[in-house]
């Protein structure tokens, strides 16, 4: 008796689909999404594992976490631009308190100062060292 075994297509990835297997997996590396990744691209697990192995796959990956930095810090800026306009009009209309204002633009600035990798605080340390002979 014969049983038929389901063959997987032999044609050659695009490199948008690579990009898109890549990303899916490194999101979600759980079984199921990893044999459902494989069907919706009708690839074995095999070829999907070669493909996060390989030298494109890490090289396509460390593009896709540039681009996804580079996005959120421009939707961030954005975020923060509109939030500091809306503050200036509240503060001309006297809707929020002197106080309130100064909280919110130390988180403000912090949180641009983190988004930029900068220090948000202080910090010293003093070393003594006693030498003898």
């Amino acid at each position: 008796m014969e049983t038929l075994v389901k063959k997987k297509h032999n044609y050659k990835l695009s490199p948008e689909d690579k990009r898109q297997i890549l990303v899916e997996y490194t999101l979600n590396r759980k079984k199921e999404n990893v044999r459902s990744l494989c069907s919706r691209f009708d690839i074995s697990e095999t070829t999907l594992y070669d493909i996060v192995k390989s030298k494109q796959g890490q090289e396509i990956l460390e593009q896709h976490i540039i681009e996804s930095k580079k996005n959120f810090s421009k939707k961030l800026d954005m975020i923060l631009e509109k939030t500091i306009d809306k503050l200036g009009e509240k503060i001309e209309d006297e809707d929020i308190k002197a106080l309130d204002y100064a909280k919110i633009g130390g988180i403000l600035y912090d949180k641009s100062r983190l988004e930029h990798n900068l220090s948000t605080s202080n910090n010293s340390i003093n070393i003594n060292i006693k030498v003898e002979k």
